[in-house]
């Protein structure tokens, strides 16, 4: 996320600068895109605003006439069944409330095992990193406002739901607390879907979720059983951070002390839970290194990620296992943590991550891969 005041001190809004030139002949943007750009800036910066996208919720891209282009050729765009099932609600597992002390979060109202889908929601707003980082501040608010403008009614009221942080202007206070950062193709972008931002922070979440470029789904998943009436979390830092940088982290960004169990633990407590994110850090930078090292020390990245209950990282402790036991020629012990990789995986990062592609194929055949019996040669 982008974190609050990631724009300085409060300016005015010039929009002298935009011009309204025609979009690219496409059929899902509207007529026109609203465009603007620094006086040694080429090309323009523009936002795009499509009403029909995902059945009428609509998005507002700020990009490049040539990044939109490319953008609205994924199957998003382009395939009417990409998109089944994103954006619905019919029989929701939780239900909203007001927490004390942690404003609104999400309560599941069923058991929810490891696996299960809590919701898909596509994005209103898409926004290029390069624009923030080349367009004068009051451009780049400027375009902030006619994207959010320019959504469907019902959308943009979804957007004026969201809270933000007073810091610099009551569009960009919103974008800043609530964006996601993502990848799309070769370019950054930040990402603000509404509904997540009701998912509150925890350090050891119960939930994970990830973004498909090809749909422009966020999806969000249990990583571990929930009972009804408990809080559904999602982290929104690196979990294995040690305590206080966390802390430090989530205060900077978001304005809040962190009071998750495991950052309200007795300091002894905490001490130790410390101690073992270092022993992870280590472990998995010692593993990285190539498959000289023993699955003891992949078996023991396992088990410290259980102790931390850091369920949704320990895809690539699973991976790092499985890598492991494949140099040593071990076939089901390989199979076993191929497994659990992909399952992992599948979950945190996205159904089409390399990594879970790779992890798929050692599962199915471990002697076929290039990692078999390493060890032993």
């Amino acid at each position: 996320m982008l974190g609050p005041g990631g724009y300085g001190q409060d300016k005015r809004l010039n929009m002298d600068n935009i011009l309204a030139v025609p979009a690219q002949s496409e059929p899902s943007w509207a007529s026109e895109a609203e465009c603007i750009t620094n006086a040694d800036e080429t090309p323009p910066y523009c936002v795009f605003t499509s009403h029909t996208f995902a059945n009428g919720r609509g998005v507002s891209i700020l990009t490049t006439p040539n990044r939109a282009k490319t953008l609205q050729r994924v199957p998003a765009f382009v395939d009417a069944e990409a998109m089944a099932g994103t954006n619905l609600e019919a029989s929701p597992p939780f239900e909203e409330r007001v927490l004390p002390g942690r404003g609104r979060g999400l309560i599941a109202n069923k058991t929810l095992h490891r696996g299960d889908r809590i919701f898909a929601y596509s994005p209103i707003l898409v926004l290029d990193e390069d624009a923030f980082q080349n367009l004068d501040e009051d451009k780049w608010i400027a375009l902030e406002t006619v994207a959010v403008a320019k959504l469907p009614l019902a959308t943009r009221e979804l957007f004026w739901e969201l809270h933000g942080e007073p810091s610099v202007h009551p569009i960009s206070d919103r974008i800043d607390t609530n964006a996601f950062e993502i990848e799309i193709g070769e370019s950054t972008n930040y990402i603000v879907v509404p509904e997540i931002a009701r998912l509150n922070h925890d350090c050891r979440p119960n939930a994970v979720y990830f973004f498909d470029t090809q749909t422009l789904t966020h999806h969000v998943h249990a990583i571990t059983d929930i009972m009804p009436g408990t809080e559904i979390t999602i982290t929104y830092i690196d979990p294995r951070m040690p305590r206080q940088q966390r802390l430090t982290d989530l205060y900077t960004s978001w304005a809040f002390n962190c009071s998750c169990s495991t950052c309200s633990l007795h300091p002894k407590l905490a001490n130790a839970s410390d101690a073992r994110l270092a022993e992870i850090t280590a472990l998995t930078e010692h593993l990285d290194e190539g498959s000289e090292a023993s699955p003891q020390i992949a078996q023991a990245l396992v088990s410290l990620h259980h102790q931390e209950r850091l369920h949704g990282t320990s895809t690539n402790a699973y991976r790092l296992a499985a890598l492991a036991f494949c140099a040593q020629g071990e076939h089901w012990t390989t199979v076993q943590y191929a497994r659990l990789a992909v399952e992992f995986g599948l979950l945190s990062d996205g159904f089409r991550d390399d990594g879970v592609q790779l992890m798929m194929r050692l599962a199915e055949d471990p002697e076929a891969q290039t990692c078999w019996s390493r060890r032993r040669a």
